[in-house]
């Protein structure tokens, strides 16, 4: 279906009639009916211009037709979402392929009553969930636009971010690898002089120190304790959260043993 058809279609559900003949009818009434078509035609656009798949469904019909249709889901689901029942069809997307998890999701906006509840506190309603598609899971995104001056009229937009969601994986799992480094690196800095302070009181526990070597060996002790505390303070302090930061307070450590 073409825009023109749709918005024909669309005039005719909401007005009965022509639109010139609508505005007239109720223009004691101050409706601007044409403006209002205008807001739900660029609300359209606006959601075919980054979604796959956008509906119009109207809850005081029960009906819903598609303004745009991608080929995947004419492939997994032949015509039966061009248009039809609205609880039917949403119904069996949402069970045919969301992923199970998920499907709880779904629930604010899965019947009319549930979606005449959601939206009578809000104008949109969107979210992200997996659905399972060839045996594969993908990511894919939802967004609901209750149209202007309406409280039966809504716009359905669906899109895959599959791609969002592997450049999200791959930041996260980028930023894991430069924390891990971190650690170890942190690691290396305070092994050294944590191992003295253990060696060094493990032998005068023991008695294998003299009283010079222990005098000296507890000065020791003592400098690099101060040290490896003054270092503690300085990474784990509020104002050091930026990873430079922590990096220039490791190698001014590293520098001062």
């Amino acid at each position: 279906m073409d825009r023109n058809d749709f918005m024909h279609e669309l005039q005719d559900t909401r007005l009965g009639q022509n639109v010139k003949g609508a505005e007239m009818a109720l223009a004691g009434e101050g409706i601007d009916l044409r403006s209002e078509l205008e807001q739900t035609n660029r609300i359209i656009d606006a959601l075919c211009y980054s979604y796959y798949d956008v509906y119009y469904a109207n809850m005081s019909t029960g009906e819903m037709r598609s303004y745009r249709y991608s080929r995947d889901t004419r492939d997994l689901f032949g015509d039966q979402f061009e248009n039809g029942s609205f609880e039917t069809n949403f119904y069996t997307y949402v069970r045919s392929v969301v992923h199970p998890d998920d499907q709880k999701l779904f629930e604010p906006i899965l019947t009319i009553a549930s979606v005449r509840k959601t939206f009578s506190r809000q104008m949109t309603y969107g979210f992200s969930y997996r659905v399972i598609w060839d045996e594969e899971i993908h990511y894919c995104q939802v967004e609901v636009v209750k149209i202007l001056n309406s409280k039966d009229e809504f716009v359905f937009a669906f899109k895959s971010i599959d791609k969002q969601h592997q450049l999200e994986q791959n930041a996260r799992e980028k930023e894991l690898n430069t924390v891990q480094a971190m650690v170890q690196h942190l690691m290396s800095v305070v092994r050294s002089p944590l191992e003295n302070i253990i060696s060094v009181s493990q032998r005068a526990k023991n008695g294998l120190l003299t009283a010079q070597e222990m005098q000296e060996s507890f000065g020791k002790i003592n400098e690099e304790g101060r040290m490896l505390l003054e270092f503690a303070e300085v990474v784990c302090s509020k104002e050091n959260v930026d990873r430079d930061m922590i990096e220039r307070a490791i190698m001014q450590f590293k520098s001062a043993e």
